[in-house]
């Protein structure tokens, strides 16, 4: 970029040669004074061309875009300065910390402030002293570094050095959106309509310029990419109210803050994880185990933004949110630039059942998401909710006791007492109590729940007889009472049964010795043969006899358990006869009790009552 401002005094001829005249001494500078160094009559000034880019108000503490306002030199500045016919001052100065030039002859300069063209006129008057009408020509040649100062709404703000880089022959200096992108982008809390451009002045008050960038990225106007110079200030103000649809529309845009950098949230209330989480840029994955939310970032190839941190995505790695949340009351506390919260209110259920979503809000550094729990909930909103994306693909329950597959299930979070037992398998029909199963639920503060719920299939969703499961549910299905009897008698036979087994068998082994015994002495010894057979006969008879007693004892040992079994299964209905009688006594007792104290209630208000009128009666004097 290269201004040239050149600056000629018309004089007539006869003004000419009296100018001559009244400086003799000036003729004494042969380096000074040319013959060829006048210049031609009237010759017109030619004004500096403007700057390209966007711009600002040349004057004015406040404005919008207009034109551009003109470069003001300052410390580190280095121009290039040409007087025309006097070569010996032609050169390029290096412009001094305190912004002044060290000019031959004349000595120091100020020109902390000016621009191209009034740096020019100073150092022409300068110099008319000592120079027959001088055209000075001033050009910049490499600008100083710039120090910009962004603060506000922004990733990361502060002050920065900006060196202006030379392109094309000229200078070119940043924008508002080189300088918001050096700055990490403009977070989603951020008014992206009011961005203010503070430029100090030099003898009087700053100058702010208001820029709108939303209207860049609705219209592509690039007027509103101002140049930034030395000194500026970009303020990012917070929004006062928050505009979702603009949100995600700038969401993509290149001086946006980027949304693939990991990010940490806090998410409570009616979730089933809650706590602190990352946010990362990949691929989506849901589970109640996930500690890291995940999400895709630009897709570069089809230009748009396919993956957001959103609230709903939140809720989703935070194992999804619970049957009692309270979707129309979520809340997004913020904190924004200065110290102050800002409380956003999100109406999930408008999500669901309007498409509007704008609320679905993006989330950014440090937002923590509340979700309250509901006053009533509605059975007919359980299921719309939990096939959402914002509920847990899965929760656990365990199913125990008389059913086909007992164990742990996986199964939708909407899922019904009733809807639990089928996909067991259903009661096991030879062992399970049929008519009553029991819900044992873990409450938030460490309790377990015990509900006994009646079972009857017709019923459809309701709290009492068919209630909707949460996660880590237990049901518990008991035994009816004659399987119950059944494995006691079980119990105590088994071990006798064990016992007669062993007795059998040791009586075989005896018996196989016994005949292989008879044989060697038949085929060895010789002997009495049909003694010997009687004898066996014998043998055998008595054993028959002692085995008919063994069986008729363990007869008798069955029907004394069956015996005993009965005795205590009676002692039992007896115990529990006695309990609810007992029960029934203390019942009595409390209602009398209740009725002594209503009694000697009423009894003491009768004689408060009788003592009223006497304390009142006013005395006789």
């Amino acid at each position: 970029m290269k201004h040239t401002v050149q600056t000629a005094t018309s004089l007539s001829l006869s003004a000419l040669l009296a100018l001559l005249s009244s400086l003799p001494s000036i003729a004494q500078l042969p380096a000074v004074r040319t013959p060829g160094a006048t210049p031609t009559p009237n010759r017109p000034r030619v004004p500096p061309p403007p700057l390209p880019g966007s711009s600002l108000p040349p004057s004015g503490n406040s404005g919008s875009v207009t034109q551009e306002a003109a470069y003001t030199l300052g410390s580190g500045d280095r121009i290039a300065l040409e007087i025309f016919g006097v070569p010996e001052f032609s050169r390029e100065y290096q412009v001094l910390v305190d912004g002044t030039l060290n000019l031959p002859i004349i000595r120091s300069v100020s020109i902390q402030g000016l621009t191209l063209e009034q740096a020019a006129n100073v150092i022409t008057r300068r110099y008319e002293p000592f120079i027959n009408v001088p055209v000075v020509t001033v050009t910049l040649m490499v600008a100083r570094p710039l120090n910009i100062g962004l603060a506000g709404e922004v990733t990361r703000p502060g002050s920065y050095k900006i060196n202006p880089t030379r392109e094309g022959g000229g200078v070119k200096f940043p924008t508002l959106m080189e300088m918001l992108q050096l700055a990490q982008g403009v977070t989603s809390a951020g008014d992206m309509r009011n961005v203010q451009i503070r430029r100090p002045r030099r003898g009087g008050p700053e100058q702010v310029t208001t820029v709108d960038l939303q209207d860049f990225l609705e219209t592509g106007n690039l007027r509103q990419d101002v140049t930034i110079r030395d000194g500026d200030t970009i303020f990012v103000p917070t929004a006062r109210a928050l505009n979702t649809q603009e949100v995600r529309q700038r969401a993509s845009a290149n001086f946006s803050a980027d949304i693939t950098k990991p990010i940490g949230v806090v998410i409570v209330g009616e979730v089933n994880r809650p706590g602190p989480y990352t946010v990362f840029a990949s691929d989506v994955r849901s589970s109640n185990q996930q500690t890291e939310l995940s999400f895709v970032s630009i897709d570069q190839q089809q230009g748009a933004v396919v993956g957001l941190p959103t609230i709903t995505r939140a809720l989703k790695i935070a194992g999804g949110i619970t049957t009692e949340a309270d979707i129309r009351r979520v809340q997004i506390r913020r904190r924004v630039r200065g110290g102050n919260e800002q409380t956003i209110m999100v109406n999930l259920w408008d999500l669901l059942q309007k498409g509007d979503a704008t609320q679905d809000i993006l989330l950014q550094e440090g937002d923590s998401v509340i979700i309250p729990t509901a006053a009533t909930v509605d059975l007919a909103e359980v299921s719309q909710v939990a096939n959402s994306s914002f509920s847990p693909n899965a929760i656990s329950i365990n199913i125990v006791g008389e059913v086909i597959r007992p164990g742990a299930l996986q199964v939708r979070p909407s899922t019904s007492l009733h809807q639990a037992l089928l996909t067991a398998g259903s009661f096991n029909q030879l062992r399970a109590k049929k008519d009553k199963v029991e819900l044992l639920r873990l409450n938030p503060n460490g309790t377990v729940s015990r509900r006994t719920i009646e079972v009857d299939f017709a019923q459809g969703l309701n709290p009492n007889n068919n209630p909707t499961l949460r996660n880590n549910d237990v049901i518990l299905v008991a035994r009816s009472g004659y399987t119950r009897v059944a494995d006691n008698i079980n119990r105590f036979v088994q071990p006798i049964a064990g016992a007669v087994t062993g007795i059998s068998a040791v009586s075989g082994v005896f018996t196989g010795f016994q005949t292989t015994i008879n044989a060697f002495q038949n085929l060895f010894l010789g002997g009495d043969f049909e003694r010997r057979n009687q004898l066996r006969q014998l043998r055998e008879q008595r054993q028959d006899r002692q085995e008919q007693r063994e069986d008729r004892l363990l007869e008798r040992e069955l029907e004394r358990q069956d015996r005993l079994q009965q005795a205590e299964d009676r002692r039992l209905q007896l115990e529990d006869r006695r309990l609810q009688l007992e029960d029934r006594q203390r019942q009595i007792d409390l209602e009398n009790r209740r009725i002594q104290i209503e009694e000697q209630q009423l009894l003491l208000q009768n004689q408060q009552q009788q003592m009223q009128p006497q304390q009142i009666q006013p005395t006789t004097p």
